[in-house]
């Protein structure tokens, strides 16, 4: 999962409700960075909803950190269609829950999977999908006659400058895509004839 460049999310957590045949359908969606934190929220979720019929969830971590639950519904048309919904979207790091309170009337293995369907694609399109792309951060430090030289040209690279650190003499933080992090360093190490000191610090996602 960590080795990809960029990668599909939401963004934020989001609840919606849709009514099928007279049962209630609330989907539950949240970004988790972890299957503890993903465990946590549908823990949270099946609590809250404690008298429900059924809490039916799935969650995405990474490549091979997936997992659903039909929470007793026939086998295959709950947990898994919740689950085909995040991976259709390409998803990861996102958990659903789509909690039924059951209103009398049967929907049928097709009906069911249609219901859980279209409420986890409802609640994933209120919680917002971003990109989030592996980003390098670096430091440079170098002495004040260059400041203007090396500020410029980090900025002209479309990096974001996170910090600027003066005494005798300057630091500045800045983050930029990984791909793009090797040509700003060379750069910065030509434009200041070996001068300035780059050191590559975290990799995060943005």
């Amino acid at each position: 999962m960590w080795q990809l460049l960029s990668y599909r999310t939401v963004d934020r957590a989001a609840v919606t409700e849709i009514s099928i045949k007279k049962s209630r359908f609330i989907a539950n969606v949240k970004p988790v960075p972890d299957e503890a934190a993903a465990n946590e929220f549908i823990r949270e979720i099946s609590k809250m909803h404690r008298d429900a019929t059924h809490n039916v969830y799935a969650y995405r971590i990474g490549e091979n950190q997936e997992k659903c639950s039909d929470d007793g519904e026939p086998s295959g048309t709950a947990g898994r269609p919740v689950l085909n919904v995040i991976k259709g979207e390409n998803l990861y790091q996102v958990a659903v829950v789509v909690t039924r309170y059951y209103g009398g009337i049967l929907l049928g293995a097709g009906g069911l999977v249609r219901a859980y369907s279209q409420a986890a694609a409802q609640g994933v399109s209120a919680a917002g999908i971003v990109t989030r792309s592996l980003h390098q951060q670096l430091q440079v430090k170098f002495t004040m006659p260059l400041f203007g030289l090396i500020k410029r040209v980090i900025e002209q690279s479309g990096a974001k400058i996170l910090d600027v650190s003066v005494t005798d003499k300057a630091t500045i933080t800045c983050r930029l895509p990984v791909a793009e992090a090797d040509r700003l360093m060379a750069e910065i190490t030509e434009v200041s004839a070996g001068q300035a000191v780059v050191k590559k610090l975290e990799r995060e996602y943005v």
